[in-house]
């Protein structure tokens, strides 16, 4: 049980800092924060660097509620439903221009991706 306990973890925080490392990494342009910090960025544009920090952070998230509710069976399909409408929802309001940013069907893929490896990951019985 406690090797389970690290893995959940371990699949919360990998990701998030790997997603974050190749999104900032792969920018062609700074992002806001950046620009407080210095004016010009050496940039290297790696590519997928767009959608693999996407589907990294969605398995995070999902990872997260993993481990807060100790497994995929006890997560109430109430959150299970809202999380994956919000999360679909937030890039179809993008795409719509409601909210900022630049909606894609590729970001969609990929966190129909994530959500379906953490739900492998569990009916595996690795974590």
């Amino acid at each position: 049980m406690k090797s389970k306990t690290y893995t959940r973890v371990g699949l919360i925080i990998v990701p998030l800092i790997l997603g974050t490392y190749i999104y900032l990494k792969g920018r062609k342009y700074p992002v806001l924060f950046e620009t407080w910090f210095y004016q010009t960025k050496e940039t290297s544009s790696l590519p997928g660097s767009g959608w693999i920090p996407d589907y990294l952070w969605c398995v995070s998230l999902w990872s997260c509620f993993v481990w807060l509710w100790k497994g995929w069976n006890q997560i109430p399909l109430l959150w299970k439903w809202l999380l994956w409408l919000l999360i679909n929802a937030t890039e179809l309001m993008q795409w719509m221009g409601w909210i900022q940013g630049t909606g894609d069907w590729i970001d969609l893929l990929m966190y129909q991706m994530a959500f379906f490896t953490v739900y492998i990951l569990h009916k595996s019985e690795l974590i």
